[in-house]
């Protein structure tokens, strides 16, 4: 069951905010995949989480599509807002 979408702003360029993300998800442990519509999270080689994303100017939209078990969508959605922020997912 796909989360709810939610949309942050950014400054910078599409490819600035995704190297940006997967700098964050890096230094954090995950990895972060990321191809031209969609990105997977995983830790210790495992899929966590994966979700649709879409950039309109300054805007990305994201769809949680694969969540891990037992973890509300406010919680992925939390952890990817982080990497998107910079900041720490704890």
């Amino acid at each position: 069951m796909n989360c709810a979408p939610f949309t942050l702003d950014f400054a910078g360029t599409a490819e600035d905010l995704l190297n940006k993300m997967q700098e964050a998800a890096k230094e954090q442990g995950f990895s972060l995949n990321i191809d031209s519509d969609s990105i997977s999270v995983k830790m210790f080689g495992m899929t966590m989480a994966k979700a649709d994303y879409k950039v309109n100017g300054q805007q990305i939209t994201i769809t949680i599509t694969q969540n891990p078990p037992g973890y509300a969508c406010e919680k992925t959605q939390h952890i990817i807002t982080k990497f998107i922020s910079g900041g720490k997912t704890a």
